[in-house]
């Protein structure tokens, strides 16, 4: 009986991780779509699930189910995730919105055989792999205890790298790893505003871009930023780089509104199909309202994007060639609905954690 009862519990906390994903997955949705996001990258549990609500919503994601070392929610073991993450790859491998990933968490969390695994699956299935990287200097001190290397380098060894690879962070890194990543075709997300809130550092953008890396630009979702608006994560991540560098050419405006753009294409393998405007490719486009006051005057439209423009500035949201939002109102999404279900499961997990 104590067996039975304590199986039942993780399957009722289980459903509700499931739930939560759902409603969570809808409020990021509507916040994306507010704000101008076209496409996003996640790495979480209950993939299928933010897949669905991701498609609802009309969004195009990149959307890598998580496996590492210890029980989770949707997985007991490695080799349960690995499994759920084969079956969700197949389920969406050819759809026109969603594109489905494995998402080794990191070096520190799986063993070499798991993270030999997952880079296979993603080799099988022509997808990309995601995982984070040298986020903090433990991440850094964790590899050369446990494995004599960076976790760059440590990765390497295992042949785990590939050209479709996203690597998140990437912030405490040398300049051998970064000629691994160049040699690998590594795209590597940058996320100012999680590194400076975490207080994890400040990444090496400029040697990045000078070796020819391919970067894009992250929010590290609401739990370390504390919000999705890329336009502040475009703005704050040309003043970090700024800042850490003592340059205040560092990262100009146009570097910024690439890494948001074309850049985050080519590190998803997407760029034949998004990132720019151009004949041919899929029709995800934004316009942005410069009619605020704090947009006037305007002289370097790029510039505005950057330094000036809010995520509340975007007018219209289209993603493949559909509308989801024509004049602030959102088309796909009952924006009443979804904000009260957060709220009232917000409660429940406030009460949850009491």
């Amino acid at each position: 009986q104590p067996a039975q009862d304590a199986a039942a519990a993780q399957a009722l906390r289980a459903e509700i991780e499931q739930l939560k994903q759902d409603f969570a997955a809808r409020l990021a949705a509507l916040e994306m779509i507010e704000s101008g996001t076209t496409t996003y990258t996640d790495m979480y549990y209950f993939e299928e699930e933010i897949a669905k609500a991701t498609k609802e919503a009309g969004l195009r994601g990149v959307l890598g189910e998580t496996v590492i070392q210890f029980p989770v929610a949707d997985a007991k073991t490695p080799a349960e995730a690995l499994a759920r993450a084969e079956t969700y790859i197949k389920a969406f491998k050819n759809d026109d919105l969603i594109v489905p990933t494995v998402a080794p968490h990191a070096m520190y969390t799986l063993d070499a055989a798991t993270l030999k695994a997952t880079a296979a699956l993603g080799r099988k299935y022509d997808v990309p792999v995601l995982i984070h990287l040298a986020e903090t200097q433990d991440e850094v001190q964790t590899a050369r205890k446990d494995h004599s290397s960076t976790p760059a380098g440590y990765l390497e060894s295992l042949g785990f790298w590939g050209p479709k690879t996203v690597a998140a962070h990437g912030v405490w890194v040398t300049d051998e790893d970064i000629a691994i990543l160049k040699k690998h075709d590594v795209g590597i997300s940058h996320n100012p505003e999680s590194n400076m809130k975490l207080a994890s550092g400040a990444a090496p953008v400029m040697k990045y871009l000078a070796a020819g890396v391919t970067m894009s630009l992250g929010t590290d979702g609401a739990a370390s930023n504390n919000d999705l608006d890329m336009f502040e994560a475009m703005r704050q991540a040309s003043f970090l780089a700024k800042l850490s560098t003592g340059s205040p050419t560092a990262v100009p405006a146009q570097a910024a509104l690439d890494m948001a753009t074309i850049g985050g294409a080519k590190a998803l393998g997407l760029d034949k199909l998004i990132g720019s405007l151009e004949a041919g490719k899929r029709a995800d486009l934004i316009t942005v309202s410069m009619n605020a006051t704090r947009q006037v005057p305007m002289y370097d439209p790029v510039s505005h994007l950057v330094y000036v423009t809010r995520g509340d500035d975007v007018r219209n949201t289209i993603v493949n060639g559909k509308v989801l939002m024509r004049d602030r109102k959102v088309a796909t999404l009952n924006e009443g609905e979804v904000v009260a279900a957060a709220k009232a499961m917000a409660l429940k997990v406030r009460e949850a954690v009491r």
